[in-house]
Order: structure tokens, then sequence, then C-alpha cells
């Protein structure tokens, strides 16, 4: 007699019921560490692109300004990219004399990115020319920080140290 291998249809739809289950429980953490993880790299590329400008102001011994460039006027839309020049005559804009070193990638649109000024100006000796302030990114129910010191020092906060992006 020959004997039949396989499972039954019973025994497939339980294990087609537990596997959806188990999406079903696991899919939202998921959502939240790839959120988590994206909002901790895009901390760490603002951090990256402010400590870049510094020290090309240092290198360069000029001044280099940080803000993001809408048709070569510093804006306050940070969510557009943060670029970052040479600002050669020190006037806090990207005009003839100065040179492009960075042009930074746009931000996710459905996200919020909040900075108090239009720019960041470097001296050459690494300080910044405003008062000290924060970047606030907040993406649903997450944020995060990167604060500026007058000396020029960037270094990410948590997002609890503010209670919204505006």
């Amino acid at each position: 007699m020959h004997t039949v291998r396989g499972f039954t249809l019973l025994e497939l739809i339980i294990v087609l019921i537990i596997g959806r289950l188990l999406i079903t429980i696991g899919i939202p953490g998921f959502q939240t560490l790839i959120q988590s993880n994206r909002i901790t790299a895009v901390a760490s590329s603002i951090q990256n692109n402010l400590l870049f400008a510094r020290n090309q102001s240092v290198s360069y011994l000029n001044y280099v300004t940080v803000c993001p460039l809408e048709s070569n006027v510093c804006s306050n839309n940070w969510l557009s990219g943060i670029d970052i020049f040479i600002d050669a005559n020190n006037d806090g804009s990207y005009g003839s004399g100065d040179v492009l070193i960075k042009s930074g990638e746009k931000f996710n649109s459905n996200d919020t990115l909040t900075f108090p000024y239009t720019s960041i100006t470097f001296t050459p000796d690494g300080h910044i020319k405003s008062n000290a302030a924060l970047f606030r990114y907040c993406t649903g129910d997450e944020r995060v920080g990167v604060s500026i010191a007058y000396s020029g020092r960037a270094k990410i906060v948590e997002g609890s140290t503010f209670t919204d992006c505006n």
C-alpha cells in the first residue's frame, strides 16, 4: 500500500492564521524601529554637516555659512537641504566670490525641521556668529535635536528636551 505524505487543509489554515497573527503583531514594532533609525540618521547628518562646516572654516581661515539655499538665497526652509559655502565677503548670503562646498539632500517632506535662524556662519576660529541654538527634527511622535553652541560644537540631544518642533 502507498502512504500519502503532505499537509491537510486544516493544518495549512492553522499555520496561515498563526503566521498572519505574528505579522500583525510584528509590523507596528518594525515601523517604530525604522522611524527611530531614520530620525537618528537625520540627526547624525545635521551634526556631520555642522562639524564639516566648522572644520572648513578653520582649515580655510575663512567664514563658512550653512543654510538652505533656494535660488542662491538662504531661506528658512531647512527641509530643502543643508548647503555649505565659503562666505568670502562675510555677508551671510551666497553671492559672487562665494564658493559652494557642499549641497545637501532634501529631508522627508512629511517631517518637520526647524531652526531659529536662516543661516549659521562659522568664523575662521570655528565659533558661530550668532547665539547658541537648537535644530528640532520631528517625525510622527519621534523627535530629536542638534544643538550648536557658540563655540561651534554641535551635539545630538534627545527630543525630550523640547516639547515640539514649532
